[in-house]
């Protein structure tokens, strides 16, 4: 049962969260999974986000340096115990041999396999699920309730803070778009003059040189602005 001071730490650690404007995300996914450690002893914890477009889940917070992997390990829903939970907005507990749920995924680049016990619980906001947050052992855990209505409670406090991390993502690949769209046609145009082509072969030209060079056509275009510029 959590005492006094460790609530007190926790409510303490949740009204610095809550307040997501005037920090970044990896900022408020790091105070997360320090609250979470004050609730529950945990070996590993793992924060997926959801993108409402495609339901795909996206790692992006983690209590053990996978610093290299964030961003890179996706879900379906339905896929793994993350992607049960997430499929059916429900938690999960498994407090022994996780790793022989028949809903267990493994990855080789996370050593989730190495875990008994696995607490899995859904991110919730208005409109649904917006994300999964996994609690992990090495140990055999018995979590309590207390302890799972704790995180459930929490998660739902901050969860208008990932709902803004996706907004926020929208709007800036919105806006690196149009600047790229601005940029390629800028360079389409200087290389329609210099190389005496259609405005098809413009495009085709600098979209060919971003797949060789394996850079973006802003990029390319870019760079295209330096040289006939």
């Amino acid at each position: 049962m959590l005492n006094s001071d460790a609530w007190i730490k926790i409510i303490n650690l949740l009204s610095e969260l809550v307040v997501f404007d005037t920090q970044t995300f990896e900022s408020f996914l790091r105070k997360l999974i320090k609250i979470v450690a004050q609730v529950i002893p945990t070996d590993s914890c793992f924060i997926y986000i959801m993108d409402r477009e495609d339901g795909k889940l996206t790692l992006v917070g983690s209590k053990r340096s996978h610093k290299n992997l964030l961003g890179k390990i996706d879900m379906q829903p339905g896929e793994g115990i993350t992607g049960w939970v997430a499929a059916h907005k429900k938690s999960v507990v498994l407090t022994k041999e996780a790793y022989r749920d028949e809903r267990f995924k493994a990855f080789k680049e996370l050593p989730e396999d190495q875990f008994e016990a696995f607490l899995s619980v859904p991110i919730l906001d208005k409109k649904g699920v917006i994300g999964v947050i996994n609690i992990q052992n090495k140990e055999v855990y018995n979590f309590t309730q207390e302890q799972i209505d704790a995180v459930e409670a929490i998660v739902k406090v901050v969860s208008s803070g990932f709902e803004k991390n996706i907004l926020d993502k929208k709007v800036n690949y919105l806006e690196n778009k149009l600047e790229e769209r601005k940029v390629v046609e800028k360079a389409k145009g200087l290389l329609m003059k210099a190389k005496k082509i259609s405005e098809s072969e413009a495009y085709a030209f600098i979209r060919k040189e971003a797949m060789k060079k394996r850079k973006t056509m802003k990029e390319i275009a870019e760079a295209t602005l330096l040289v006939y510029g």
